[in-house]
């Protein structure tokens, strides 16, 4: 991964960070990240497992092609938004297809079932190297547990942004992506019943590495907490992102208002 000078501020790994997760890296978090003297040291020790709440993760997302889900939310600006996600069928699994999710246009990501785990099954090469990083990324695990925890990408890597301290060497940039099972959690929704679901966290953090003295950046984090429903799958998100003034935080969050074709 290469990032010209334009991304180098915290205004601009701001921009990168909330841009991977709408982009796929959590939208439906997992996988097996790396492990050993590479990583980038922003994975938090995982918890000790807690109560196992579903023994199977697919009756929180049920995949029907033809079914679809629509949703209302508010962006940062306090502007509100529609968002309808429809599932057409697709091998293995189902196409996801949101019009807009966080009020940031349309997206879609595949979506499936395989040994138990609902997964993204496509691989990603998430650092440009050409080499995947990730496939089958677990979204949620069997049994969902309390506390569990699943590494998507951790990685530390040298030079892969532009010089910035102005030794002529690049700057190590270290990028990481996990999520984490919340717990149980009621759902109040506009005009429908309340929903009991399971929350689960989707983080993504980064930081600069300069080459001069060594010295970090803060790290920057956002975070895309999603709950699901049994049988109804997911019927909240919200983006927990950072502000451009680099301190406050931006809050976009979308509830469930409808859906049409689940059995």
């Amino acid at each position: 991964m290469r990032v010209n000078r334009q991304a180098q501020s915290r205004v601009d790994l701001r921009t990168m960070l909330a841009a991977a997760l709408l982009a796929g890296l959590l939208a439906g978090c997992g996988g097996g990240g790396d492990d050993g003297p590479n990583t980038s040291g922003l994975v938090p020790t995982a918890p000790a497992p807690g109560a196992t709440l579903y023994a199977d993760a697919a009756v929180l997302r049920p995949l029907v092609p033809g079914a679809s889900w629509q949703y209302a939310g508010t962006d940062p600006g306090n502007v509100a938004y529609i968002n309808t996600v429809t599932h057409a069928s697709a091998s293995p699994g189902v196409l996801e297809a949101a019009t807009n999710t966080f009020n940031g246009g349309a997206a879609s990501v595949h979506v499936a079932i395989v040994n138990g785990n609902v997964v993204q099954p496509d691989p990603e090469d998430l650092d440009g190297d050409g080499v995947a990083d990730i496939s089958n990324a677990i979204e949620l695990r069997s049994p969902v547990r309390v506390n569990d925890q699943v590494v998507v990408f951790d990685r530390r890597m040298p030079g892969a942004l532009d010089d910035i301290d102005g030794d002529g060497r690049g700057e190590t940039f270290d990028l990481a992506a996990y999520s984490r099972v919340i717990g149980a959690e009621d759902v109040a929704l506009d005009g429908l019943p309340t929903q009991h679901a399971v929350r689960v966290d989707h983080v993504v953090a980064g930081r600069v590495i300069l080459s001069k003295d060594g010295q970090a950046t803060p790290a920057i984090t956002a975070t895309q907490s999603v709950w699901y429903a049994e049988g109804l799958g997911i019927v909240r998100r919200r983006l927990d992102a950072p502000a451009l003034d680099g301190v406050s935080r931006d809050i976009t969050d979308e509830r469930l208002t409808g859906w049409d074709g689940l059995p």
